[in-house]
Order: C-alpha cells, then structure tokens, then sequence
C-alpha cells in the first residue's frame, strides 16, 4: 500500500498493493464522514486500486499522514 498526502489540498491518495495499475474511473461514494468524503478509484479491469479523501485531515490519524508521501 502506497499513500500520498498533498496538505494544501487536505487530500490523501491510497493506493492498493505496489504496483497499482493506472486509474480509469473514479466513483464518489455518497457517505460523507465527519465533513470528509472518500472516492473510489477503479483501474481498467474493473478492480478497486485505490481511495482519495478529500478532508483527510479530518478522519485520518496524524501519525499517517505524516508518513504519507508529498
């Protein structure tokens, strides 16, 4: 798993396994957590490889996005 945090846009990027294929689709998911939401990103076979949330800062511990990459 990869993670990627970009702090200006408070949006965290994670990505499944090491070699997640490209992003074909993303799907916004209708829960919204605590004024953070979370969308689907869906690779060409069909297959999750991933998550964006957008309020990162809000749902997800410090101590991750700290070892998040910039």
């Amino acid at each position: 798993m990869k993670i990627r945090f970009d702090p200006e846009a408070d949006a965290a990027f994670i990505y499944f396994g090491t070699d997640a294929e490209s992003v074909a689709r993303t799907e916004p998911c209708d829960v919204e957590f605590q004024g953070a939401s979370v969308i689907l990103m869906i690779g060409a076979s069909g297959r999750l490889v991933g998550l964006e949330v957008l309020g990162a800062s809000k749902i997800l511990p410090a101590s991750v996005l700290d070892e998040a990459q910039t």
